[in-house]
């Protein structure tokens, strides 16, 4: 067995021999068969049984707080929330949830074995955007907003220019079938569509329709 050398200040010593001979005392009492530990032999017994018990108190302590986070995750759907992984699609879900269960370990201080449980734990929770506007019931992403309201600019150009190809009731059915649409993808609200189709409404009104001799001779 190795031999530890162990520097105890005064107090601390003074504490310790007071334990050991309470000790001594109550080992007389109880009738012991074998003589009382020596001072030496007891007190590595008692420094070897605290370390086992701090030892066994951060392992506790460990499990706490695993479970603690574990719990979290769990329920963040009954509180209206999702586990997003909003990475590149290059970067695979694993791969995240490997990064961030290791970083976990790392500021909690845990044991190294819990990175492979909070990976399997984020791997199993992680959702994808799609999934989470799925689950929320919501019609298009902001990505998908802004190509929609680009689409609708551009319509509105193509449109404008072409009134008198088109005459001004086919262009104004253009405009306001696709409003329509945009209303129903609630891209935009009944206020805004009925003033854009208005505004259009009066300007294709009041764009006058030239003919072929108006175009003939020059007239605008």
């Amino acid at each position: 067995m190795p031999v530890i050398n162990v520097v105890l200040n005064e107090i601390d010593c003074q504490h310790l021999e007071q334990e050991h001979d309470a000790l001594k005392a109550a080992w007389e009492t109880l009738r012991h068969s074998t003589p009382p530990p020596t001072f030496a032999a007891w007190l590595g017994t008692r420094l070897s049984t605290q370390v086992g018990a701090q030892a066994d108190g951060e392992s506790l302590g460990d499990v706490r707080l695993f479970n603690a986070i574990e719990k979290l995750i769990t329920s963040l759907p009954v509180y209206g929330f999702q586990l997003a992984h909003t990475a590149p699609s290059e970067t695979p879900p694993a791969t995240s949830a490997d990064a961030l269960a290791n970083a976990m370990v790392d500021n909690f201080k845990l044991q190294p074995h819990y990175a492979k449980r909070f990976q399997e734990l984020f791997a199993h929770y992680l959702k994808t955007p799609k999934e989470i506007a799925d689950a929320a019931h919501v019609g298009i992403t902001n990505r998908a907003y802004g190509a929609l309201t680009e689409a609708q600019r551009r319509l509105t150009a193509r449109t404008t220019a072409s009134i008198e190809r088109l005459g001004a009731d086919r262009a104004i059915g253009r405009i306001e079938g696709a409003t329509a649409m945009l209303v129903s993808l609630d891209v935009m609200n009944t206020t805004t569509a009925n003033k854009y189709t208005s505004d259009f409404k009066a300007q294709a009104r009041a764009t006058k329709k030239t003919g072929w001799v108006g175009k003939m001779f020059g007239e605008s």
